[in-house]
């Protein structure tokens, strides 16, 4: 037959499952903040590559034949519209 006693827990036991699971929480966030610090390394590898090929790109794109070609365009157009303003202004 059992008591009233038997039915309830004991604090200390509760206390000894508390500390358990705070022990678990501890190594758990220990073995993530390890593994993120490889991951935040990884990331930031990755964004310097990214910064530098992105540089790269811009600066390529701005020397290319084809970039050249349209800036040169447009300055013509430019250059046009222009020429074409002085003319109606005179009225020739």
């Amino acid at each position: 037959m059992e008591t009233v006693y038997e039915k309830k827990e004991k604090a200390h036991e509760v206390l000894i499952e508390y500390y358990a699971y705070h022990d678990l929480r501890r190594a758990c966030e220990e073995i993530w903040r390890e593994e993120d610090a490889v991951w935040d390394q990884q990331c930031k590898a990755l964004y310097a590559k990214f910064e530098k090929l992105a540089k790269e790109e811009k600066r390529r794109e701005a020397n290319s034949k084809s970039a050249r070609i349209a800036r040169k365009l447009e300055q013509m157009k430019l250059t046009d519209e222009l020429v074409s303003k002085i003319k109606r202004r005179n009225g020739t």
